[in-house]
């Protein structure tokens, strides 16, 4: 007798928007058995060139499916197999291998998962999720070359049907990439989270997407209807008749905004009473630029160059000159605003020489790290001043604590700009250099900073988390962080007004700046410009073209006397209903 399973909702991360529903398809890999006992002396050399062989082939492998997916989806995304192609190129790697063949008589297998063992050590104890991640390139590379090592062949995805929800433990990489919205609709996943490989691509292909979905691929079996809901990060399994009809009915509603929102989105993002705001885009990689510009972004107000540092080594200036040229030549003449590196010592463990932090969001990171390794530093400001030639290019400096960093990243600039004139290379003689508000002490401050700096743009995910003591990504706390709580709200206010009594713009860059709900409250609270994810511009447009500044400045004032986030949340929906209808 078949038993039927009933409905099953699993909570997971929102990695990429949207609704998908469809068939899943359990993708399962395991990976091959790995012979123990050692091998004989006489045949030591032969298993050394059995391994090199390999290690060619997996290359190779590794080689046309860059070259595919630059040809179909861009560099951007073929830039994420440089790294795997870095690690079977490295030489502690291969050297380490032959040396467990040489010496211990282990077979090749057995050497080189020894080996790659050392090196995901270098992560597993790192608390930071966004280096963690890089554990997925390692396991690329592991299993692709053990497969073949054992005899195999790598496993494509290469049977799915149309209305695919792919549902897996994990994806590599190279798995990744073969997904497209012909035929796959959705992605849930047990494991990852929102800096993986797959979400960044998950993102560029525009597929909802929910990781972190744990025992979500044991949970359902192949040929189950699945909804992937990636805006609330979950999923449904075998979800009910009604809760269907209502998913469907959200995806034809969505389906009909997104046609309505499009056909206004060359429409200025002007207030009925004639108060125009800046709608900008935040993106990760080059080829988001396209998407940003259909949907009517005025720039990119923040590009996240963390992407570029995902490799094994430092990238170099030519590197990236490349990426930003691709990004301001896609934009242009929009401005384009470039973030400098921000990221944590953790997360740069394999190429600086770092040491474990208790608490790395609080540690050595963003501005810190860059100040104390001027090379790094000024590697990029020469890439990002070459690429400003005749073009709107800012410098936006992440993790700005006190006014000391702000200057000497000042100096620094200026004596990049001495460099590159003595080399005789042209680049932007005057690249405004802004500073990204996210440290409560720089918002108490703001005064001071706006004296110095070009810009404030206030990183609204970092200022909640420093402001309310939240890590969001600890789900024990993760419901104390509200960027709407009245404390947040106060410290962008002072931003605000410290900006207009200095003359310097203003916005916001992180996710509150996305969020219709927030959008006639910052209006108010005097942010001139909004950045954030591309898809998100044409909602956010649309509640400005729909309000009046004069009623934004009172919800604003009014918000601003409430004593928590709650009562401002059920303050904003009532006055959306009843004066702005949203």
């Amino acid at each position: 007798m078949t038993t039927v399973r009933e409905y099953a909702q699993i909570s997971g991360i929102s990695a990429s928007p949207g609704i998908a529903i469809g068939k899943a398809f359990i993708y399962s890999k395991e990976m091959p058995p790995i012979r123990q006992r050692p091998i004989a002396t006489h045949q030591v050399e032969a298993e050394v060139e059995r391994f090199l062989a390999t290690l060619h082939q997996a290359g190779e492998a590794i080689r046309r499916t860059r070259r595919l997916v630059e040809s179909e989806q861009g560099t951007d995304l073929a830039q994420i197999f440089d790294a795997q192609l870095a690690m079977l190129e490295d030489v502690m790697v291969k050297e380490q291998t032959l040396t467990w063949i040489r010496q211990k008589h282990y077979c090749a297998e057995r050497a080189f998962s020894l080996t790659l063992q050392q090196v995901k050590k270098g992560f597993e104890n790192i608390e930071n999720e966004y280096l963690r991640q890089r554990l997925s390139d390692v396991v690329d590379i592991e299993h692709q070359v053990l497969i073949r090592l054992a005899g195999g062949e790598i496993q494509a995805l290469d049977s799915l049907r149309a209305n695919t929800v792919i549902v897996a433990h994990d994806l590599l990489p190279s798995e990744s990439v073969q997904l497209g919205r012909r035929l796959v609709k959705g992605i849930a996943l047990d494991g990852g989270g929102s800096t993986s490989h797959t979400a960044i691509i998950a993102r560029s292909l525009g597929l909802p997407t929910v990781l972190g979905a744990e025992n979500c691929s044991r949970e359902v079996e192949s040929g189950d209807l699945v909804i992937v809901d990636g805006n609330e990060g979950v999923v449904h399994a075998r979800p009910t008749a009604e809760l269907l009809r209502n998913y469907r009915g959200q995806l034809r509603r969505q389906l009909r905004r997104e046609r309505d929102l499009s056909s206004r989105r060359s429409l200025p993002a002007v207030t009925r009473d004639g108060h125009e705001m800046e709608l900008k885009a935040n993106v990760d990689m080059p080829a988001e630029v396209e998407h940003a510009v259909e949907n009517g972004a005025r720039g990119v107000g923040m590009y996240r160059t963390e992407y570029l540092f995902l490799d094994y080594r430092l990238p170099t200036e030519e590197e990236q000159l490349a990426a930003f040229t691709q990004i301001v030549e896609g934009m242009a003449p929009r401005p384009v605003t470039i973030r400098t590196l921000d990221l944590g010592g953790d997360k740069l463990a394999h190429i600086l020489d770092t040491t474990p932090e208790a608490n790395p969001f609080l540690g050595w990171r963003g501005i810190r790290i860059c100040l104390d390794t001027p090379e790094l530093f000024k590697t990029q400001l020469r890439a990002i001043l070459r690429a400003g030639v005749d073009a709107d290019v800012q410098i936006l400096i992440p993790m700005i604590s006190n006014l000391d960093e702000l200057r000497r990243a000042r100096a620094l600039l200026e004596e990049t700009k001495e460099e590159l004139s003595a080399e005789g290379q042209t680049f932007c003689q005057d690249c405004p250099l802004g500073v990204m508000v996210e440290v409560p002490s720089v918002a108490l401050m703001a005064d001071q900073f706006a004296a110095e700096a070009d810009f404030f743009s206030i990183g609204t995910n970092d200022l909640t988390q420093y402001t309310l003591a939240v890590d969001r990504s600890m789900s024990r706390v993760a419901g104390l962080f509200d960027p709407f709580h009245p404390s947040v709200l106060r410290l962008i206010k002072m931003v605000t007004d410290s900006a207009h009594r200095h003359g310097i713009p203003c916005s916001i860059c992180g996710e509150m700046g996305g969020d219709p709900l927030a959008t006639v409250l910052l209006m108010g609270l005097g942010v001139e410009c909004l950045s954030m994810s591309p898809g998100l511009i044409p909602e956010v447009k649309e509640v400005i073209r729909s309000s009046f500044l004069a009623d934004a400045r009172r919800i604003a004032a009014r918000c601003l006397e409430l004593k928590t986030g709650v009562e401002v949340h059920q303050y904003l929906e009532e006055a959306g209903e009843s004066h702005l209808g949203h």
